[in-house]
């Protein structure tokens, strides 16, 4: 979602983090950070992320790639959007609004084909 989080495998080009952070901090904050904690895991990475923002200071798991079934994003983005006011796609932030704030449930097979789709952008295919 942003260039500093690291490479996709994507034509679309990635905005910087630094360009999304907000004035002042979304009035429902918290309600958008717990949504995003609680979207279905697609990709558990055992790894210690770098913090774009405090260069030095680590983030356990922050690579890990979560979903809604709509939008992907990493596990450290509820990090920056609770303690830097790192704002969201318009599109995004509507879409979390209009479900109230609540990841849809999705089956299995749903996972398994966004988890493809997440490891194809990620890593451009089997590992």
């Amino acid at each position: 979602m942003f260039v500093e989080l690291g490479p996709i495998r994507s034509d679309e080009p990635q905005p910087s983090i630094f360009d999304s952070v907000l004035d002042e901090e979304l009035p429902d904050a918290a309600r958008v950070v717990a949504y995003l904690r609680a979207g279905h895991l697609l990709i558990g990475a055992m790894d210690i992320a770098d913090d774009p923002f405090e260069p030095g200071r680590q983030i356990m798991n922050g690579s890990s790639v979560q979903t809604d079934g709509d939008w992907m994003w990493r596990k450290d983005l509820a990090r920056f959007v609770q303690r830097r006011r790192v704002g969201l796609p318009p599109e995004f932030l509507a879409l979390i609004r209009e479900r109230d704030y609540r990841v849809p449930e999705r089956d299995e097979p749903t996972l398994i084909a966004y988890a493809k789709q997440a490891e194809e952008l990620m890593f451009g295919g089997g590992r």
